[in-house]
């Protein structure tokens, strides 16, 4: 059940864009950046919304992403997942194919436009789901601002409407950290799920704060508080998936 902001913060880590072509020699054309990307990412623990998707554990990631130069985007991402969902029966593997359209909406804004279907093949229940998104950030000069709506028709394991609505703030710390880019970026949204006893928490807060550090636009390391404010009787009938902690995420996007 993973999520894109449009924030800087976290396209950093998950982000649709080509990397930017290397500067030429004076005298040759400049190829234009590859509209194709692909990043494999390792995070100490998967958090969609506030809770864990990997029971806690190192989780391996990666996906394959198009951007043409029209603002068309889609792509397909996969990680592991260990929901411990049944007695004598688990899911491991998680996919989500995704598309949209970004935009901007003068100087300083802009905007996205997003179709996700999750898919969880390996299991027999229903927990695939579509959810559409509009996100939205904006350049204040030093900081940037973020906002996002989530809705889905029929949410997780079929659990009826849902709503995720979240906001974010990133701001720049110093562009030459130990090589690269230093970001400090918070998040804080909320979650209502029309069938809370089947999905098996009630409506809740999620959010997170954290660090992240960039080099060469292609290696990204994250390290971020994580939480929501479901204690654990609360989280799907006495589970520690949902409190706060710390998580590390390690990114490599290519070209």
């Amino acid at each position: 059940m993973r999520s894109k902001l449009l924030a800087a913060s976290l396209i950093a880590s998950f982000g649709f864009a080509g990397a930017a072509a290397p500067a030429l020699a004076d005298g040759e054309a400049e190829e234009a950046a590859s509209p194709w990307s692909a990043t494999l990412t390792v995070t100490s623990d998967y958090r969609f919304r506030g809770q864990s998707q990997n029971s806690r554990n190192f989780t391996p990631q990666g996906s394959i992403d198009f951007e043409s130069e029209t603002g068309f985007f889609a792509g397909v991402w996969a990680s592991e997942i260990d929901f411990s969902d049944t007695f004598d029966f688990d899911s491991f593997i998680e996919i989500d194919v995704y598309a949209g359209y970004n935009f901007t909406l003068g100087d300083a804004t802009e905007g996205s436009l997003k179709v996700t279907y999750y898919a969880y093949p390996d299991n027999p229940f229903s927990y695939e789901y579509w959810e559409v998104q509009a996100a939205l950030s904006h350049d204040l000069g030093g900081a940037s601002l973020s906002g996002e709506l989530n809705f889905s028709p029929d949410y997780f394991n079929e659990t009826g409407d849902a709503v995720a609505l979240a906001g974010g703030l990133e701001v720049p710390i110093s562009e030459e950290f130990l090589g690269g880019s230093l970001s400090a970026s918070g998040h804080v949204g909320y979650q209502w799920i029309d069938d809370n006893a089947l999905f098996g928490t009630d409506d809740y807060m999620y959010w997170d704060f954290g660090v992240a550090m960039v080099w060469w636009d292609k290696v990204t390391l994250d390290l971020r508080y994580v939480g929501t404010d479901l204690d654990e009787l609360e989280c799907f009938g006495g589970t520690d998936l949902c409190e706060s902690g710390f998580m590390g995420t390690l990114s490599l996007t290519l070209p």
